[in-house]
């Protein structure tokens, strides 16, 4: 269960965007917000993901997948991969590129707080295999010629679970709208 928070514009907000042709969203329902968001991560692969271990922050660009709201990354290993075991707290932001030169209010993305987990391929093949089905990057694999070897690396797999959500789209009305899951 979630539920939205929307920004409630005073009369003066609400006339400067109606001016510049921007209806601000009011109301929505969480089903339709939830779908946005899938269509959203479905039409974008590439992340920032922000993990954290003894005060220390980091933050790295990584291509994902997604099912659903459910966000999978495979990783070789690194640091976040140590930060997440010892802090399972994440976030993460994807962007389309912002060019405010040309338009001030084109800017769009996701702001999403989760919980990540991680396990080893092999330690789980069932686990993985059912994961792998949402993973888009087999055909690019296939035409590389590196399907084969890419079966042999036992990857991390990591699985992000939203908690909160913030997507920003002001050109759409959508301006900080707040997705929070319910415990």
């Amino acid at each position: 269960m979630a539920r939205l928070i929307i920004p409630k514009a005073n009369a003066q907000e609400r006339a400067m965007f109606e001016r510049l042709g921007i209806r601000l969203v009011e109301d929505m329902r969480v089903e339709d917000f939830e779908k946005m968001v899938c269509d959203y991560l479905t039409n974008h692969n590439v992340l920032n993901l922000a993990t954290c271990r003894d005060n220390e922050p980091r933050c790295t660009t990584l291509e994902y997948f997604n099912n659903g709201l459910i966000v999978y990354i495979f990783s070789e290993g690194g640091g976040k991969i140590l930060n997440i075991k010892q802090n399972p707290s994440v976030a993460y932001t994807i962007n389309d590129p912002y060019y405010p030169e040309k338009d001030f209010f084109s800017a769009v993305g996701l702001q999403v707080w989760g919980r990540a987990a991680i396990f080893k391929r092999f330690d789980d093949p069932t686990r993985a295999e059912e994961i792998g089905k949402y993973f888009r990057g087999k055909e690019a694999l296939q035409k590389q010629g590196l399907a084969e070897m890419a079966e042999k690396v036992n990857y991390n797999i990591i699985t992000i679970e939203p908690f909160r959500i913030r997507f920003l789209d002001i050109r759409r009305g959508f301006r900080n709208i707040l997705w929070q899951k319910e415990d």
